[in-house]
């Protein structure tokens, strides 16, 4: 139990500079490492409630949702989830980034909402003038095949 504790002491700042902003800062007279526990805690929970079971890889998850934090704009969350092929996990996503960077949620929900409006979410990566970034052209060249 200690090595979560302490694993968690040592995620926590490095998931909250993923969203480039300030970290909250813990009220002074809190324990740091029990508020960090106690926001895991119901992290882990949200996510139990949403796949109706305990039996996960969080680990993993908060990985991607480091990852995922790195995403702050409409436009590359529009191409991630264009080139992911399936949006069903977005509510996993979302619920990451709503307690690794909830300053990113905004831009993940406007670029879902955009793929969900699309006939074709690959036009949104493959269209004549679409302007992607260097890594997501990389991407999208693979699937547009161009």
């Amino acid at each position: 139990m200690r090595a979560l504790v302490l694993a968690l002491a040592l995620l926590a700042p490095a998931l909250a500079g993923c969203s480039g902003g300030e970290a909250a800062t813990p009220a002074v007279s809190g324990n740091v490492v029990e508020e960090d526990a106690a926001e895991t805690a119901e992290w882990r929970s949200d996510v139990e409630e949403h796949l109706g079971t305990d039996v996960f890889d969080f680990l993993a998850l908060q990985q991607a949702a480091a990852l995922d934090c790195q995403r702050t704009d409409v436009s590359s969350w529009s191409v991630e989830l264009a080139l992911s092929g399936d949006v069903s996990t977005s509510a996993l996503t979302r619920i990451g980034l709503e307690h690794a960077c909830a300053d990113v949620v905004e831009a993940f929900d406007a670029g879902l909402a955009a793929v969900e409006r699309a006939a074709d979410p690959l036009d949104l990566v493959c269209g004549p003038d679409v302007r992607l970034s260097s890594e997501d052209r990389l991407k999208a060249d693979l699937v547009c095949g161009a």
